[in-house]
């Protein structure tokens, strides 16, 4: 049986902004939401500073595949190169088709902000285990398949990394941008184009609460 997706076209998830629009039929994935949503109440509950971060990972061009495998293999080192670092990851990501039907990441990334403040090293670090990943000749620069999200879509620069202390009067306005921002995984208009059997969603594994007898 096909899991039925819900979706939602209001303003607002849970009281925080999303990225839809109702007059044009955007809307945004449920499911997706509430993960975000999960990862967020788990950051707050481990971190006493959290540094909210986006990052999107592409493919040369003509790079033929169809599966997460290469996905996979990179996020798992990624993670297990923040984790050594003591920054605590934790992670949102989704499978995207283009018209083109080329496959790309987008991902939210939570970090301990005690002990991080700017996204500089970690693209770099994201960028040299991709191209690893992907076999490709390593070069000063990298080959520009990690997406540091610091442009907007219409072109105009936007801020990416954002520090969020408890203790600034600003802190659940800073969230709620950093969940719009994070909402645009789930966007529903580029979901469902994957190969059957292939997954969209990626997060965390968060540790069940341990109870006490």
């Amino acid at each position: 049986m096909t899991k039925k997706i819900t979706e939602t076209t209001e303003s607002t998830y849970n009281n925080h902004p999303i990225m839809t629009d109702k007059e044009d039929g955007l809307s945004c994935n449920t499911m997706i939401l509430n993960e975000i949503e999960r990862q967020f109440e788990h950051a707050e509950e481990t971190k006493s500073k959290i540094f909210f971060m986006r990052y999107d990972i592409r493919f040369p061009l003509n790079y033929e595949l169809s599966n997460n495998d290469l996905f996979r293999t990179f996020q798992s080192a990624f993670m297990k190169n923040l984790s050594r670092r003591g920054l605590e990851p934790q992670y949102v990501a989704v499978r995207e088709q283009s018209r083109e039907k080329h496959q790309h990441y987008h991902v939210a990334l939570f970090l301990d902000g005690q002990k991080t403040q700017s996204i500089c090293d970690h693209i770099k670090t994201a960028e040299r285990l991709w191209d690893r990943t992907l076999g490709l000749p390593e070069r000063d620069n990298g080959y520009g398949l990690i997406d540091d999200c610091t442009v907007s879509r219409d072109g105009k620069p936007q801020v990416n990394g954002v520090m969020l202390r408890r203790d600034d009067p600003n802190y659940t306005v800073k969230k709620d941008d950093c969940f719009r921002r994070a909402s645009y995984l789930a966007k529903t208009n580029t979901k469902g184009k994957a190969p059957k059997g292939q997954r969209e969603v990626f997060s965390s594994r968060i540790p069940k609460l341990q109870i006490s007898q």
